[in-house]
């Protein structure tokens, strides 16, 4: 077998911040969202350059892969690159992790066996693959904390999962948030839910994964943990 060498930090001028004024002036023009048309003497102008300055860094950051780009009828258009928004994304969680005083203590507390029930429903089920991306484990983490934990939730970007009617039952709409649970050395990202509807009080937060977060954080009730919202 062949020994690998993997690349950990990348050559010199190939980490996205080397092109950060193309990659700011590119999300400024919306390429964040998708292809946008942007030229070498608009570029120019916001970045203070020449227009062959401007087309040089734009070319040398799509060579690099940290923009993509592509030829239409009306010439090239730019978008930002997913191995950009995922450079972008981690080094904004180690901006905010040492920010983030909203680490939330809590315990394992059993509910009341609804929620497999919930998370099976495909008015509920399919919005969640929509928005997170994954199908959720049929069944909720309860914790419960001496904190109001939706109020701190709020002050983070919601998602909303809409509501439905089946037959003739209303099912409510649910404020989701992205969350972080911590136990011991160990920590799994999960999806924070607030249900509408809720035999449960605000001190109480269910949250929702594509695994089991019980068996994969090995958790009993009573358990102490922390729980945190992400952006």
């Amino acid at each position: 077998m062949v020994a690998i060498k993997r690349t950990i930090l990348g050559k010199p001028g190939e980490r996205w911040f080397d092109f950060a004024d193309v990659i700011v002036a590119l999300i400024e023009f919306g390429g964040m969202n998708g292809f946008v048309r942007i030229s070498g003497s608009s570029l120019g102008s916001l970045l203070g350059i020449s227009q062959q300055a401007a087309s040089k860094r734009l070319i040398k950051a799509s060579e690099a892969g940290f923009i993509e780009k592509r030829i239409t009828t009306m010439g090239y258009e730019f978008t930002i690159s997913e191995k950009t928004k995922c450079q972008i994304r981690g080094f904004i969680d180690k901006i905010m992790l040492p920010l983030n005083d909203d680490k939330i203590k809590a315990v394992v507390v059993s509910g009341v066996g609804e929620g497999k029930f919930f998370l099976e429903l495909p008015g509920y089920k399919r919005q969640f693959e929509q928005i997170y991306g994954f199908k959720p484990y049929p069944g909720t983490l309860n914790l419960k904390s001496d904190q109001n934990v939706f109020q701190v939730f709020r002050k983070y970007p919601a998602k909303i999962i809409n509501g439905f009617r089946k037959g003739d039952r209303v099912y409510g709409l649910v404020v989701s948030y992205n969350a972080r649970i911590y136990h011991g050395n160990e920590f799994y990202d999960c999806v924070a839910i607030f249900p509408e509807i809720s035999r449960y009080g605000d001190d109480v937060v269910e949250c929702i994964a594509p695994v089991n977060l019980r068996k994969k954080l090995q958790l009993k009730d009573a358990d102490v943990v922390y729980i945190e919202p992400r952006l």
